[in-house]
């Protein structure tokens, strides 16, 4: 067995280990994930619009991670909605952004590698970098917003006094608070451990700073971590104001 194999088993292990007769839905989970990638690639292959495919891809993502493997419950219902509340938001902002910041394509670094292959693909890559991007991002917010509608509920179904919108919010925000910085740190580190690789080869090469932070190769990297910090910042407290009034419409 190779290292990839060794590595997938331990992880397996571990998992079952920890969570017991829930790693059933974890795992399923992430193998419902992985035949979603390929059918995903298997929509775009067939002509299927990048945004649309794009879009149920996220949906569909979101809705396996949430209602699957967490079970669809008052929480994940909460977290589902606010996700794609705010992904219809960002959707709006961000595509016209990311198409300014023109990142689309190939770096030349790939195009190096892929010189002996045949570039003339009937796909948008402008509209395909936009789609990863906006994928990407879709990882921290369904994290984030599941976080944020778990504890929510705890402090809502744990309060022994009557809870009004306004005190609900107060304890949630608190929640908020604490976990914006880690989840900007992971993002953080996140594009470190991707880009320090790459910072370190244009430095062999003795490439200019400023060549390489005007890098597509750079800049692609950069604005997944910037706008994914942007999104998590945001669906945090959209999240905590969507989950307050849920918890209280449904107890009204």
């Amino acid at each position: 067995m190779n290292v990839i194999t060794n590595l997938l088993l331990v992880f397996i292990v571990l998992i079952v280990l920890i969570l017991g007769k829930t790693s059933f839905y974890v795992l399923s989970g992430l193998f419902m994930n992985v035949l979603l990638f390929f059918f995903l690639i298997f929509c775009l292959h067939q002509g299927i619009p990048v945004y649309v495919a794009a879009l149920a891809y996220i949906l569909l993502n979101s809705l396996i991670t949430l209602g699957y493997v967490n079970g669809w419950n008052e929480k994940t219902k909460a977290a589902f909605y606010s996700l794609v509340l705010f992904l219809f938001v960002v959707s709006l902002v961000f595509i016209p952004l990311i198409q300014k910041l023109s990142i689309s394509g190939f770096s030349s670094q790939e195009l190096e590698e892929l010189a002996a292959l045949n570039l003339n693909v009937p796909v948008s890559f402008t509209q395909l970098s936009v789609s990863v991007i906006l994928i990407g991002v879709s990882g921290a917010l369904i994290d984030g917003s599941m976080s944020i509608a778990s504890a929510t509920a705890e402090i809502f179904q744990q309060s022994s006094q009557q809870m009004n919108l306004k005190k609900l919010f107060q304890s949630s925000m608190s929640v908020v608070k604490s976990i914006l910085n880690s989840t900007v740190n992971t993002i953080l580190f996140a594009f470190i451990s991707t880009g320090l690789a790459l910072i370190f080869w244009y430095q062999d090469l003795s490439i200019p700073w400023y060549e390489m932070i005007n890098s597509q190769a750079f800049v692609f990297e950069f604005a997944v971590i910037i706008l994914s910090s942007i999104s998590v910042a945001f669906v945090l407290p959209f999240t905590a104001v969507i989950t307050c009034r849920y918890f209280l419409r449904k107890k009204g």
